[in-house]
């Protein structure tokens, strides 16, 4: 250590890794990370220092910060049936971006009855559980699934949605969730997680719901309907049991439609 102006600073020479545990050297670069963003207007000098421990964990152990520096899981789940996440219990490698930059090849779970993105991260044989945080999260993928995080239509706060038709002027979006409902087990009620999820179409950032194929080319002009429907009718496909496939062909048909509602 130097001293610098009565502070303590990291000489250019420093080995972390030398004087410090892999466990001490995390919990250091949390929280200074942590002092970091609470306080954007720091000095010159405690940028430096920052910046040198952030990198210096980085080349003594690999570790991401921006990734660590979340939330971490308390023990002990809801004493219910089954699970709070999305499609399945255990985790499934995928990528998020978060804080405008893309990671890869994580093991990560999507928690849709807490909505929050959970990392799982292995450090010297133990399993961490790490919730990272939402606002610093544009996107992710799980179960080979997209899914955005935005604020959209009449909600005032962002929420995750699974996207259907990446990159066409028209998407359908899924918002999943769970809840706890009462169940008779024998004799005796039991709480069990479920599923629910909502449907929408996305035109221009507004958000149109729909339940099934009434409904859906409901939402569309008039000049639309009649294309869509017959769609509908000649693939046999019900959107409200449809399977992600069956509408990411649906959503490019439509978007091949010209105003007069024909391809």
């Amino acid at each position: 250590m130097i001293r610098q102006n009565g502070r303590l600073g990291l000489s250019r020479t420093f080995n972390l890794k030398k004087y410090m545990s892999r466990k001490n050297l995390s919990c250091i670069v949390l929280l200074l990370a942590a002092a970091y963003a609470l306080n954007a207007q720091v000095d010159s000098s405690r940028q430096v220092m920052f910046k040198e421990i952030y990198s210096a964990a980085e080349r003594a152990y690999g570790m991401n910060q921006e990734l660590m520096n979340g939330v971490l899981q308390e023990s002990g789940e809801q004493d219910a049936l089954g699970h709070p996440y999305f499609l399945d219990y255990y985790t499934d490698q995928g990528s998020v971006i978060y804080r405008g930059k893309l990671h890869t090849d994580l093991s990560l779970r999507y928690d849709i009855y807490n909505q929050q993105l959970l990392l799982i991260y292995l450090h010297d044989r133990e399993e961490y559980h790490i919730w990272l945080h939402k606002h610093f999260i544009t996107q992710f993928i799980v179960e080979n699934k997209r899914f955005i995080h935005e604020t959209l239509g009449a909600f005032k706060e962002p929420r995750f949605y699974q996207v259907i038709g990446e990159g066409h002027p028209v998407k359908v979006l899924y918002y999943w969730e769970k809840g706890l409902t009462k169940v008779n087990a024998g004799n005796s009620e039991k709480t069990m997680f479920e599923e629910q999820r909502e449907s929408y179409i996305l035109v221009d950032n507004e958000l149109y719901s729909f339940k099934g194929n009434r409904s859906f080319a409901g939402r569309f002009p008039m000049s639309f309907k009649k294309s869509i429907k017959e769609y509908l009718r000649k693939n046999a496909t019900r959107v409200k049991r449809a399977s992600d496939d069956e509408m990411e062909n649906l959503v490019e048909y439509i978007n091949t439609l010209s105003p007069d509602g024909n391809k």
